[in-house]
């Protein structure tokens, strides 16, 4: 069997493995290596039949390759090596057509911005001026250094002269600022600029894919209210592309679309956590761990793990006054924070986690959140000191349309599992209810999976 492999720095997070995995009939490794140098021993390896390249290789590689195909001339950045049947090395760069797929039917005659100069960023301006886009620039922190190592082949600006592009109406973020682990971070926070400046935005496009809802694409929909996507799609593609290039395996149109869809899926149900909110006492808890001890999955109570993090129970710090609870939700944001970077767990929050916007971003960055609603005068408020102190109708009245507002779906837990079925004679059914409530919300995530696997847009 033909062997291939992923050619990176930093390799924890990709999923190009699992992509090829559902694509090829082929081994697919990640090689992780720490400066270019390594490169050339590396292609040497005759085991191996081709290699995909991640940052930051995609420039140094060239000069240990005998052929390049015209669009990795065209761009001086190559993504693809296919090794030739006479032993020699070939680069391509298969991120144009992840891109061009990404964007197909909105770029003509925009104005576009594109965050970053390095090969993917290139791939990018490359897609976007095939597809008729009226003007493409780009992004640097260090507009000289790029102009330079570019050759001047695109325009080029610092963050400092962004101002004068604020018409942009296609944004997209090409560097790795705001991938997992960094879930707070973004390009343009970063350098103090708003996304709130670009009134005329249509379109913010991420090449990050994990996490699947960015920092730069939830501030860019919230501010703007234009449209965005992840680089999953892209990565996908540019994958498919890949093993067509290696292969020779190549699809039409409609298996492209429903290839895409089927391995976007499948990587979504790997990556996104299960995110519960709502009331104190509604259930979280409860139903969401017994629902990660169903599906196989790992629990997480951020509530238990601030508890840890402070060295004392949850009760005791919030029944201690304004400190206290100032002290809670300080600590609490650290355990929120170190949650959301796990792919593919079930985490359940506290009542008032959704009151910091922060939190709110992170729990819907990889997640799909879901509001557990219960009826007030079945919220559990025993050794809830909030709850006690303020009231469950008035804490609920401060918080519904915020657990509406993070949540992706609702449901309605107004059972006392076991009860009733225990009063008329028939025993305790508390765990067969529970397991059945439990797959009946799985059903839910899964139908939800299916909506934003076809949705083309994050």
């Amino acid at each position: 069997m033909k062997k291939y492999a992923l050619i990176g720095k930093n390799l924890a997070h990709s999923q190009s493995r699992k992509i090829h995995a559902l694509i090829g009939d082929y081994d697919y490794n990640h090689i992780q290596i720490s400066e270019s140098a390594e490169l050339e021993s590396l292609l040497a390896d005759t085991d191996y039949s081709g290699f995909n390249v991640s940052s930051p290789f995609r420039f140094e590689i060239i000069k240990y390759l005998d052929e390049l195909s015209p669009d990795a001339e065209r761009i001086g950045a190559v993504n693809t090596v296919k090794r030739l049947p006479d032993g020699r090395l070939k680069g391509f760069n298969t991120d144009i057509e992840g891109f061009k797929y990404t964007v197909k039917g909105l770029a003509r005659d925009r104005k576009c911005l594109i965050l970053g100069t390095g090969g993917a960023a290139m791939a990018c301006a490359v897609a976007l001026e095939d597809l008729g886009a009226s003007e493409v620039i780009l992004v640097s922190r260090d507009p000289e250094a790029a102009c330079e190592r570019l050759e001047g082949r695109i325009e080029i600006v610092g963050y400092n002269r962004l101002y004068l592009h604020y018409d942009a109406q296609i944004l997209v973020n090409a560097t790795p600022v705001g991938q997992l682990p960094d879930l707070e971070h973004s390009p343009l926070t970063d350098n103090r600029i708003t996304v709130r400046m670009f009134s005329r935005l249509e379109l913010a496009v991420d090449l990050i894919y994990n996490p699947y809802r960015t920092k730069f694409l939830q501030d860019a929909r919230r501010l703007t209210g234009c449209h965005t996507k992840s680089g999953l799609e892209m990565l996908v593609v540019q994958a498919i592309e890949s093993r067509y290039e290696w292969r020779g395996v190549k699809t039409d149109s409609e298996e492209e679309d429903r290839l895409v869809k089927s391995v976007k899926r499948k990587i979504l149900m790997d990556q996104l956590n299960v995110v519960a909110v709502g009331m104190p006492g509604s259930g979280k808890t409860t139903i969401f761990r017994r629902y990660a001890y169903e599906l196989g999955l790992e629990f997480i109570d951020t509530d238990s793990e601030t508890e840890k993090i402070m060295g004392e129970s949850a009760q005791t710090v919030l029944g201690s006054g304004e400190a206290g609870i100032e002290l809670f939700r300080a600590m609490e944001h650290v355990a929120v924070r170190e949650a959301c970077k796990h792919n593919g767990a079930v985490i359940a929050t506290g009542g008032g986690t959704v009151l910091n916007p922060i939190n709110r971003d992170l729990l819907r960055s990889n997640g799909i959140v879901v509001y557990v609603k219960r009826p007030l005068d079945m919220l559990d408020i025993k050794g809830r000191p909030i709850s006690i102190n303020i009231g469950v109708a008035e804490l609920f009245g401060d918080r519904d349309r915020i657990y509406h507002r993070t949540a992706d779906m609702s449901i309605l837990n107004a059972r006392i599992f076991g009860g009733k079925r225990k009063a008329t004679g028939e025993g305790n059914t508390y765990n067969y209810e529970l397991k059945g409530f439990v797959y009946y919300i799985a059903r839910k995530i899964e139908r939800y999976l299916n909506e934003i696997a076809d949705n083309q847009w994050t």
